[in-house]
């Protein structure tokens, strides 16, 4: 009984570690000793990839909406939907007081410069052969400066409408022109119908050949992702396809509702299988380097937050936090904590949670 006594008390006299300072000393005599697995740590190649939410949109260069420039009654349409049109295709058809007005000021004028124009040469020949009166060359002048400056705007005022004035007809119509090339995915064109010009748009045109894919990447993921990144995004509607892109660009600004921020990418929309609307998954590939992996039994957490137990020297260890990026079979990129040539516990950690 003695003896026996004599073994609980050498038992529970075991210290299986102690504190010094912030670090925990396992002695030699320690019972968790044999059950903690130290390794050491070193960087290897890897792809950081991140996932996200997106959404396909038109690349706003490639896609405009097309409404009334003024008050008025569209006459003819030339398109429908679905139509392919480049540049300067003829749309549709509107007559306006509004225009005729413009028409009638710009031809008014042109016929005021023209008189100028005229004058100003009869009295600069006058001038020169000694008949003329120097005060009428430069009142003449003058007058043809204002008329070609007034003439400058009527012509600016035709443009607007992308018109050459040069080949107008006084009365006719406005034929609207597309402004790009694309198809036309909206039409709700009425020949007929009377438009002012802060109606909805009637026509849409997209150029979707290739299209933008905005991703919302949390906080925490965006410095792992850089403009020229590779992007490989999917859709419900084509189970197993993947549509390849390059991040355009990452704006400035968080969401302060989701702590995300929006990423465009570019993509090519080979047969144009990708529609504005549609939603996408995005997996975001950083270009190869070097990281730290961690087995992830080597993690532990404390206040959410996770950290490895670091040997300083021979079983001295101290508590590091570190930040964690993706998991790929059961080993754990590091992303801030650790350099790559510490050892620390990889099994068994959890026993040393109580070290205060």
């Amino acid at each position: 009984m003695v003896c026996s006594c004599s073994n609980k008390k050498d038992k529970s006299d075991i210290v299986n570690y102690r504190l010094a300072g912030d670090e925990i000393i396992i002695p030699d005599s320690s019972n968790i000793r044999p059950k903690l697995k130290i390794e050491t740590l070193k960087k290897e190649p890897h792809q950081l990839q991140v996932y996200s939410a997106a959404k396909i949109k038109a690349i706003p260069n490639n896609y405009a909406e097309i409404s009334a420039p003024f008050n008025g009654r569209i006459v003819e349409a030339f398109v429908k939907l679905g139509q392919d049109v480049n540049r300067g295709t003829p749309l549709f058809a509107i007559y306006s007081s509004d225009y005729a007005d413009a028409q009638k000021m710009f031809y008014q004028d042109k016929q005021q410069y023209l008189l100028a124009e005229k004058d100003v040469k009869r009295q600069k020949d006058l001038l020169d052969n000694g008949v003329g009166v120097q005060r009428d060359y430069e009142m003449a002048r003058t007058t043809f400066e204002n008329s070609k400056s007034e003439l400058e705007k009527a012509t600016a005022s035709i443009r607007i409408f992308g018109v050459d004035p040069d080949k107008m007809l006084f009365g006719e119509p406005l034929v609207v022109r597309s402004p790009i090339h694309g198809q036309v995915i909206k039409n709700t064109i009425v020949v007929g119908k009377y438009l002012t010009d802060n109606s909805n748009s009637i026509l849409t045109i997209a150029e979707i050949s290739k299209v933008w894919i905005t991703a919302s990447v949390k906080e925490k993921d965006i410095r792992f992702i850089e403009e020229g990144d590779e992007t490989a995004a999917e859709v419900t509607a084509y189970p197993g396809e993947t549509f390849k892109g390059i991040v355009y660009h990452i704006e400035e600004i968080v969401d302060e509702d989701t702590r995300s921020i929006n990423v465009l990418i570019e993509c090519t929309n080979h047969e144009e299988k990708l529609k504005p609307g549609m939603y996408a998954t995005v997996k975001f590939t950083q270009r190869p380097g070097l990281v730290v992996f961690v087995p992830s039994s080597a993690l532990l957490q404390y206040n959410d937050r996770n950290f490895v137990f670091v040997q300083t020297k021979p079983w001295h260890f101290k508590k590091q936090i570190v930040t964690t990026a993706e998991t790929v079979n059961d080993r754990t990129v590091i992303a801030e904590g650790l350099s790559g040539d510490e050892s620390i516990i990889v099994q068994g950690g959890f026993y040393l949670l109580d070290a205060k």
